[in-house]
């Protein structure tokens, strides 16, 4: 084989095992320099604590949950607000601009991912203002302008000036049928869904960080890594809506599936779903239930209401996140 069929041959076998490999570049002007420590980019709460800015349970001393990482300017007007550029962080489709300050998350922009081996999301929010050329169902590319950071929220709850900050997610859309299960709540009648599939309620993060530190990554086995820490099993009169969109996480025979057994991570993240038959002594007689626990991530798992009292019952975050799946499976 000469050597120039041979670097022809390994140039296909490399893009075959990197196919679906999810890109991601910093997601604001900042220079490479500004990103190396959480130190040089984070913009922390009213605390000052660094890690306030940072993915997990870094609220409240530990009792609240922060779904992305919170990202400082690095240029200002002479007024002192950020001028600097928010940018896509992979390659895209626009699927939701919010410009109004109508929630915590103000002014947002999100993107949908679908070519990665697990399709997902990104959301960049608290902007000053979305640009004139963004359009939903556009497709961008990666460092693309999206817009201008800012300090946008509810209106009951302004973000100062001094702590402007772009608010950034990466994860996983939970069921196209959310607005159903919205309208469904006691606690929402009468209340509009403004932002359709994208609520934050429909949207469950994975740590940003090491995705945007590695640049390149194969967000399946990114999550096949991450550790089981609780376990429910669904009663399924269809397919859900999760797993046709992430067939990734999936295993077992789909087309006879009368249940589901799900593994979540402590955040409440959807890693593993396994089909079950109908005749399974797993399946639950209705709805859904809590079958297995982590029990070396009982205090997350507590903190994170993914569990409640004794840890033995479904906490306020699990009991959303099936009642969510569980509704795309009716």
């Amino acid at each position: 084989m000469s050597p120039a069929r041979l670097a022809a041959v390994l140039a296909t076998a490399l893009a075959c095992l990197e196919a679906g490999a999810a890109e991601f570049t910093w997601p604001t002007s900042m220079t490479p320099a500004m990103t190396r420590a959480p130190e040089d980019f984070a913009q922390p709460t009213v605390s000052s604590r660094i890690e306030s800015a940072l993915f997990g349970m870094t609220r409240e001393n530990g009792r609240r949950f922060h779904e992305g990482v919170d990202i400082r300017p690095s240029y200002r007007d002479r007024m002192g607000e950020p001028t600097d550029a928010v940018l896509a962080a992979a390659d895209g489709e626009v699927m939701h601009l919010n410009p109004w300050t109508n929630g915590p998350y103000g002014i947002y922009a999100v993107l949908w991912h679908a070519d990665a081996k697990v399709p997902h999301y990104t959301l960049y929010a608290h902007l000053a203002r979305i640009s004139p050329a963004l359009k939903v169902g556009a497709r961008v590319g990666r460092g693309t302008t999206l817009g201008t950071m800012g300090r946008t929220a509810d209106r009951s709850d302004p973000i100062p000036q001094s702590r402007a900050h772009l608010h950034f997610e990466v994860g996983l859309l939970l069921s196209g049928t959310f607005g159903r299960w919205h309208d469904a709540q006691p606690e929402n009648r009468g209340a509009r869904n403004l932002h359709g599939v994208w609520n934050g309620q429909n949207l469950i993060g994975i740590d940003p960080l090491p995705l945007l530190r590695a640049g390149k990554v194969d967000l399946q086995e990114e999550i096949r890594r991450m550790p089981a820490a609780v376990a429910c099993v669904l009663r399924a009169a269809k397919t859900p809506d999760f797993v046709l969109r992430h067939p990734g996480l999936v295993e077992g025979d789909t087309a006879a599936a009368a249940g589901w057994r799900i593994e979540f991570t402590w955040q409440g993240l959807p890693r593993r779903w396994v089909a079950l038959p109908k005749d399974s002594p797993e399946l639950p007689a209705r709805d859904w239930r809590l079958v297995a626990t982590n029990r070396s991530l009982h205090d997350q798992l507590l903190r994170r209401k993914m569990l409640a009292g004794d840890g033995t019952k479904p906490g306020e975050t699990l009991s959303r996140q099936m009642g969510i799946l569980a509704d795309s499976a009716r």
